[in-house]
């Protein structure tokens, strides 16, 4: 057996981390990997053209338009995996993209899951929404974390260094996007809760990159507290879990809608397995997994009073002596992401997908 896997991102990408977990368990002369590196045209030839070249499997890392094109175009001699966490038609309704990139994206995953031998998805809400829509050859492989890397991790000079030392620091790690059909992005509603509190000494931590890091700066110029938000920028895999220890509290928020029921995110694994108390919205996966006290209501696609709620559910955070422990606690509901266990799960999938070709 040979797998070919098509890579939506770069090596350093949480996509690339994926396949190499999975890869690793296949064996070293099993698997071939091959990254996204250019610009989107240039990629699909490249994927394309390695994906035909006569694998067993050709495993589709990401619902995207280049692994999906190679993919389906090695599905002629080779079985097909599509591997995903989101649902690309959905979320584009929810952000408001133009027609044409609404019904370019309902055309894709139609190609990908008609093309596909089996469909790895992040989630239970996902798996029961394709179910719903016909499709049977749908298996739950949930997103991954190393739980050899990911561990409680304090450093209380790192945290002086960066001007964290006496507040209460609430952050958030991605990427960060803006959408001004919603009329914000990832971190919005925290830097909206942080100035309805500015009594307290709440402080945001932004750990990634993207677009929406000017937006989140701007609004908290605007906002008068751009003292007390902190971009610290990407920082490698094996970093991570020491840049969100300097988070007292991590937030996961999801708005309420079928795009984001579907959507899982490796956040939340990481967060759970460095012991960082979370406070999600009650939607998808962290719905399913964490303590209610734990989650919050979110109405609808973009709630404008939500800020308000998560405000004052910081405060009570910050007013319970036993949160730090409840954080640590969550360390025993990582062990179901431990990527070791994920990997021999997708591998023993890809296995017996490559027996249905012998």
């Amino acid at each position: 057996m040979n797998v070919v896997f098509l890579v939506n991102g770069a090596v350093e990408s949480a996509a690339g981390e994926r396949a190499r977990r999975i890869a690793a368990q296949l064996g070293a002369d099993e698997a071939r990997l091959v990254y996204r590196s250019a610009g989107r045209a240039s990629d699909v030839v490249a994927h394309m053209r390695e994906a035909t070249r006569g694998y067993r499997i050709a495993y589709a890392v990401d619902l995207a338009v280049v692994p999906v094109l190679a993919g389906v175009a090695a599905s002629l001699r080779s079985r097909f995996i599509v591997d995903t966490g989101d649902a690309p038609a959905a979320f584009f309704d929810l952000v408001g993209m133009g027609m044409p990139r609404r019904i370019a994206a309902r055309g894709l995953e139609r190609l990908a899951y008609g093309a596909a031998d089996l469909i790895i998805v992040r989630g239970s809400h996902h798996a029961h929404d394709l179910r719903q829509r016909g499709y049977r050859r749908v298996r739950v492989i949930p997103d991954g974390v190393d739980l050899a890397v990911f561990r409680p991790t304090e450093d209380v000079e790192l945290r002086r260094r960066l001007g964290l030392a006496d507040v209460f620091t609430v952050g958030i790690q991605g990427h960060f996007t803006w959408y001004p059909s919603l009329g914000g992005g990832m971190g919005w509603e925290l830097i909206h809760a942080i100035a309805l509190r500015r009594d307290l000494p709440i402080h945001a931590v932004i750990i990634g990159d993207g677009p929406g890091i000017a937006e989140l700066r701007l609004l908290a110029s605007e906002l008068g507290i751009a003292d007390r938000l902190h971009v610290l920028g990407r920082v490698p895999y094996s970093e991570l879990p020491l840049y969100l220890g300097l988070c007292d509290v991590c937030l996961l928020t999801q708005t309420n809608d079928p795009s984001s029921w579907v959507r899982t995110t490796g956040k939340l694994p990481g967060y759970l397995a460095t012991g960082r108390y979370v406070l999600a919205t009650r939607v998808g996966t962290a719905a399913d997994v964490l303590p209610d006290e734990m989650l919050l209501d979110y109405y609808g696609s973009w709630d404008l009073s939500y800020p308000e709620r998560l405000a004052g559910r910081i405060a009570e955070v910050m007013q319970d002596p036993g949160w730090r422990d409840k954080g640590l606690a969550l360390q025993t509901l990582a062990e179901q992401f431990d990527y070791g266990c994920v990997a021999r799960e997708a591998a023993d999938a890809i296995r017996r997908t490559a027996e249905l070709a012998a």
